[in-house]
């Protein structure tokens, strides 16, 4: 298999059924979590046939994706533990071989039968684990469609690289080089550089990743009507610099560059939402953008469990340059509260950006 570091380019209590390959020789495939979709692509490996291997193997990864996303596990430490799960989930990074990926026959054979195959699940559908919540379930249509979608243009993509014969000479050449090193542990030769330059030069000739997706993130990311907090104020006008910060009382507000960003009303309307007796006020800003969409939301904010701090992540819409929008600064930050009794500090924070589907760019004010 082909991974994209080589490319230089962008828990169950009880033992799984072990599916063979005659078992789904049908379209039983069709309803199948990762695990026997995984099972039964070794299967295939085994007799010999790759291009079904090859199949069930993308429908793995794109099962996977999606489960992942809107039907989590309750225990998603104690779930890789397990060597099954590690093995079937090792293979998100891969892409369809490369031989295969050569001959553009069987290629698009390959994408074509993955186009076909039906992805959506029964009411009953079993993972493969216990699931922690699945109010976003009702998505499972369309981003595993998206997923799909976006898995195979990537596909295609790969498969332009390696048919191209300096590309895929240099790739050869690299791989070698990193077979040689995890057998003998020796440094990496100076021509390793060389070939990442040539396997690089080729891409900028034939084109970057694409990086538009057919995935509704934003559906994927907004909070649900259960979520355990709730954004009080979001905005586009706050500092240069990111920062995230835990608010315990209306003078540790007034007294925050926030009082600059929002008007008097706006405070007052945000102070009036919260009772700092029972509640945590959390702050979040990004810092200085220039392609953030208003699709800015938390997907997190609570105390943790194995201390007494805080936890905050948050995901951030942006657009790809493939939308031909025109650049426009932007400063997004939020506001949002939490119950909370804990006296710890925000212990952790995270920040990721999604693809935002060509929404309108925001333009905002720097506050300092």
């Amino acid at each position: 298999m082909i991974y994209a570091l080589v490319l230089a380019v962008a828990s169950p209590s009880v033992e799984r059924e072990q599916v063979s390959s005659c078992a789904l020789a049908s379209t039983e495939y069709e309803v199948r979590n990762t695990f026997e979709l995984s099972t039964a692509a070794k299967a295939y490996d085994a007799e010999g046939r790759e291009d079904d291997a090859e199949l069930l193997e993308v429908l793995a990864r794109i099962r996977a994706s999606a489960d992942m996303i809107l039907l989590p596990p309750e225990d998603p430490i104690g779930l890789f533990r397990i060597s099954d799960s590690r093995e079937a989930f090792a293979g998100l990074g891969e892409f369809i071989d490369e031989d295969l990926a050569r001959d553009p026959e069987r290629f698009a054979t390959l994408l074509d039968r993955v186009r076909k195959v039906n992805l959506s699940i029964p009411a009953d559908y079993d993972p493969g684990w216990v699931i922690a919540g699945s109010e976003k379930s009702a998505l499972y249509a369309d981003v595993i469609d998206g997923l799909r979608t976006d898995t195979l243009a990537m596909e295609s993509y790969i498969a332009t690289l390696v048919r191209d014969e300096v590309y895929f000479e240099a790739y050869v050449e690299r791989v070698a080089m990193l077979a040689d090193l995890s057998v003998d542990g020796s440094q990496l030769p100076a021509r390793f550089d060389e070939v990442a330059e040539i396997m690089q030069a080729r891409i900028d000739i034939l084109g970057d990743p694409p990086t538009d997706t057919a995935v509704p993130w934003r559906e994927v990311y907004k909070p649900g009507p259960n979520a355990p907090f709730a954004v009080l104020y979001r905005g586009f006008n706050g500092p240069a610099q990111g920062e995230a910060l835990l608010l315990r009382n209306s003078e540790e507000v007034r007294q925050s560059w926030v009082a600059n960003a929002l008007s008097r009303e706006e405070l007052s309307q945000v102070l009036s939402k919260i009772d700092f007796e029972n509640e945590v006020l959390g702050l979040f800003a990004v810092g200085e953008m220039t392609n953030a969409t208003e699709n800015f939301f938390v997907t997190e904010f609570a105390p943790q469990q194995d201390s007494d701090g805080h936890s905050i992540s948050v995901r951030v819409g942006v657009v790809g340059e493939h939308c031909g929008f025109e650049p426009s600064r932007s400063y997004p930050f939020l506001l949002v509260k939490a119950s909370s009794q804990a006296d710890g500090a925000l212990s952790s924070r995270f920040r990721s950006n999604y693809p935002d589907q060509c929404a309108p760019v925001m333009a905002g004010k720097l506050t300092l």
